[in-house]
């Protein structure tokens, strides 16, 4: 792994470039195949689904943000769908959106929220009735 250093950085302990999960990279793959194929390039949905989740599995491993982007920029330029796209302005500018959305994502208050809530509901499922009966308050 090449090391991740930052220009004000005195230690010389090399830390290893962050990458993000498969789970992660195959989720935006995906969504990306689906937008880059789709007839409705505004829709932007999926996509977002894919780097909330992405960001949130950043903030649960206390990843700072550079950290985020370095791995998702690397991510983003090696899938498929975004090779296939002309290099040229018109690239750049769907990366700059997909940074934007990143960035937006890392720093939003409800994307940890979101799935936290989302994995509560999951859980909660699981609860036997007897059990929501005894830990609810009046």
């Amino acid at each position: 792994m090449e090391p991740l250093r930052s220009g004000n950085e005195v230690s010389a302990t090399p830390r290893a470039t962050p990458r993000l999960s498969s789970e992660g990279i195959a989720v935006l793959h995906a969504a990306l195949e689906r937008q880059v194929g789709s007839r409705n390039p505004s829709s932007m949905s999926g996509v977002r689904d894919a780097i909330r989740r992405i960001s949130v599995d950043a903030k649960r491993n206390n990843w700072p943000p550079e950290w985020l982007l370095v791995a998702f920029k690397a991510a983003v330029h090696s899938l498929p769908a975004l090779q296939r796209l002309t290099p040229g302005p018109d690239r750049d500018e769907f990366v700059a959106r997909l940074v934007s959305l990143c960035i937006n994502e890392y720093y939003g208050d409800s994307a940890l929220g979101a799935y936290e809530s989302v994995e509560s509901v999951s859980a909660n499922r699981n609860v036997p009735r007897e059990a929501e009966r005894t830990t609810r308050t009046p």
